[in-house]
Order: structure tokens, then sequence, then C-alpha cells
């Protein structure tokens, strides 16, 4: 077993100079990374499949339609903080926690406000269900996404072993008590309960587990207000971000009903689990690009997006293909999505593009990039699911999410170029 350890990292460092990374570092966090992907991919197959044959369409069609509208007006809370935490925390900062989960709780109370006032909106026009599963949300999500905190804590430390464990048992956790609820109770408001509460205690038990790897050395005061400076930033550039994630859903339901927005629901959740794959696996360079430098980055750039590109169309070709037989297995009821599916995989082949570039502009703290690059495609978006979405329903959502990406692949080198340039001059005349 150690000659074989050994001989895997001779094969690691030797393919180092070819692919200029560090393979051994990589592989470790790769494994880790896609074990958390892959047990949460399992618990989230385990209740879609709950939900797709034991809930009607319309049921989860309003249960999906309640928790994007809380979650789009999440876009309120202090969410940048994450990225802060980790850049600090992959420089030897790891004494941040404390502080930006203060920092969180304080502004995070805006966004209960938020989702309290359309909470009550629903009170004064007589939907109670609407209104009292927006009102445990209101106080919920905030919490939650202040408490999440741990993850890039765990990142920047490059600790993706203990992340991985954690996620897998809160994964594990909400989807039991989820199919557990489904199985004796279709209760809208019950089911909005039990997620609201499988996603804070978690968090919170996940953040104070965190505190114990947390240094006893002072916070300085230059390690404040960078965080404070990136949260803030990185918070105002991710505004029009948070809505467009959620646009699509909120629209459907709109214009077609919840019946139809299950459909493309379950039409979307396997893609979206494959981008959630490419996402945690990117999520391992981050701690790595904070280290070097702009021009450094710069040499590998273009490798990176082709090699990012491949990743994209291999797991779009093999969800394409695999498609048509988990509908056909595990949702029965719902073989209409799959067309919807296949034709929305095709975004797979951007989304990676579309995550180092985003990764490189955040651990270069690029501020002015991340401005121009979440603001400018996210308008883009948020107007192409508006006109084309209220115009043809799935297919127009549909054929907008693949546009956006395509267009914000391309618009997001140009920001690259731009910026790099402009960087490289400034620095040529200092």
């Amino acid at each position: 077993m150690k000659n074989l350890r050994e001989r895997t990292r001779r094969i690691l460092r030797s393919s180092e100079p070819y692919l200029k990374m560090d393979m051994i570092y990589t592989t470790k966090g790769g494994f880790w990374t896609t074990l958390k992907f892959f047990v949460g991919t399992a618990m989230s197959i385990a209740t879609m499949i709950a939900f797709g044959n034991l809930v009607s369409k319309e049921i989860y069609g309003t249960y999906n339609y309640l928790l994007s509208l809380a979650a789009s007006l999440g876009f309120l809370t202090l969410s940048g903080t994450g990225t802060g935490v980790l850049r600090a925390v992959a420089r030897g900062n790891d004494n941040v926690l404390s502080y930006s989960i203060r920092l969180q709780l304080r502004y995070n109370t805006i966004a209960m406000a938020t989702i309290g006032a359309v909470a009550i909106y629903y009170w004064i026009h007589g939907n109670m269900l609407f209104a009292t599963s927006l009102g445990i949300l209101a106080i919920s999500l905030p919490l939650s996404e202040a408490f999440h905190i741990f993850e890039p804590f765990f990142i920047g430390q490059k600790r993706f072993d203990l992340l991985a464990m954690i996620a897998s048992a809160s994964s594990l956790l909400s989807a039991v008590a989820t199919i557990i609820t489904i199985f004796f109770t279709n209760n809208i408001f019950i089911l909005v309960a039990v997620y609201a509460i499988t996603s804070l205690g978690p968090n919170i038990c996940s953040y104070l587990y965190a505190k114990r790897f947390v240094s006893t050395t002072e916070l300085n005061k230059e390690t404040i207000s960078e965080l404070r400076r990136t949260a803030f930033h990185l918070t105002g550039a991710g505004i029009v971000g948070y809505l467009a994630q959620y646009i699509d859903k909120i629209v459907l339901f709109q214009v077609a009903g919840p019946a139809t927005l299950a459909v493309y629901s379950f039409a979307t959740a396997g893609p979206e689990r494959l981008k959630g794959l490419a996402k945690n696996l990117l999520s391992i360079t981050l701690p790595k690009l904070s280290e070097k430098t702009t021009q450094e980055i710069r040499l590998v750039f273009y490798k990176r997006l082709f090699f990012s590109a491949i990743i994209g169309a291999v797991l779009a070709g093999a969800y394409t293909v695999f498609a048509p037989l988990l509908f056909k297995w595990f949702l029965p009821k719902y073989l209409d999505s799959i067309i919807y599916s296949q034709i929305y995989a095709i975004s797979l082949i951007f989304i990676p593009v579309a995550l180092y570039v985003g990764n490189v502009f955040l651990s270069q703290n690029m501020l002015r990039a991340v401005y121009m690059s979440s603001t400018g495609s996210q308008i883009f978006r948020i107007l192409l699911f508006l006109i084309l979405g209220w115009r043809w329903q799935i297919w127009g959502v549909i054929t907008a999410s693949v546009i956006t990406y395509i267009v914000g692949v391309i618009y997001n080198i140009i920001i690259w170029e731009l910026e790099t340039r402009r960087l490289m001059k400034k620095h040529e005349f200092q």
C-alpha cells in the first residue's frame, strides 16, 4: 500500500509541469469534494423521487415557488462575507470567523424584515399558507446564510475532508427528515417548516464545530477592514445575481402555474446537481488562486478555460445520454421533463468555464471585474427570462438559460482581458 501511494505521488508530481498545477493538492481536495457531491446528490435524488412520486405537481410547484421567492430576497443578506472569510483564512487569518458571524447577523436582519414584509402582504390579501410559510423562512433563511460561514472557513483552511463529512451528514439528515414528512403529509407549511429546520440546525452546529479550529491570535484592524470591504462590495455586486438565480421559477409560477413550475424544476434538477459538482471541484482552486499573482494566473488562464470546457462537455454529454433512463426509472410522472432537461444540459459546457473565471476574479479581489461581471450578465439574464419566459414559458426560460451562459462566458473573458491589461499598465507607471 505504501509503495502504491508513493508511486501515485510520483505520477502526480511528474504531470505537474504539463498541467501547471499542484496535482497532489488537487487530487486530495478533489476526492473529498467529489465524495461530498455524491453523498449530497444521492440524498437529493432520494428526496426528488419522494416528491416526484408521492406529491402532486401543484403541491410541489407551490412549495418550490415559496422557497424560490424567499431565497430571491436573500440578496439582502451579507452574502459576500463568505469570500472575504475564505481569502482571510487562506492567508492565515482564521481568527476572522467570530467577527464574520457577528457582522452577518447584524446586517441579515434586513433580509428578515424584507421576507417578513412579503409574508405580511400575503396575510393582508388572505393567503395564510403563503404568509405563514414565508414567515418561518424569514427567520430561518437569513440565519442559515450567516451560520453557513463554516464552509468558506474550512475551504480556506483546505480542510476538505472535514467539510465533506459535515456536509454529507447534513444532507443525510435533511433528506431523511423530508422523506419521512412526505410519507405522512402533503401539507405545504409543514414541508417548508422541515426545510427551514433542517437547513438552520445543521449550519449552527457546524459553525460551533468550526470554532474549535480558530487560533487564539488577536484579529488585526487590517484584516477586519479587508473583510468588510470584500463583504460589502461582493454583496453589492451579487444583488442582481441573487434575483436572477430565482427569477425563472418566479416567472413560471406567475405565468403558467405550479404544475408547470414542477415540470421545469425536475427538468433542471439534474444539470443543476452537475453544476454543483463543477462548482465544488473548482472551489478547491480558490485558496491556491488566492496565493498567486494576476500575472502568474494569466500565463495559464486559457489552458484552464480549455480544461474547464472539456469537463463541462463530458458532464453535458453523459447527462444527455442517461437522462431518459433516469426519468423513466425514478420519475415516471415527469417524462415530459426529459427534452427540456437535455436542452438545458447544454449549459453545462459553459458553467465550469464561468466558474473558473469567477474564482479568478474573487481570488485576486478584482472587485471592479466582479461588479461588471455580475451586474452586466445578470441584468441580461433577468431581461431574457422575463421576455422569453413570459412569451414561451418553459421553452422560453430554457432557451434564456443556455443563451445567458454562452454570452456570460464571452463577456467575462472580455472583462478579464480589459482588467488585466489595465492593471498591468497601472503597475508600469508606478
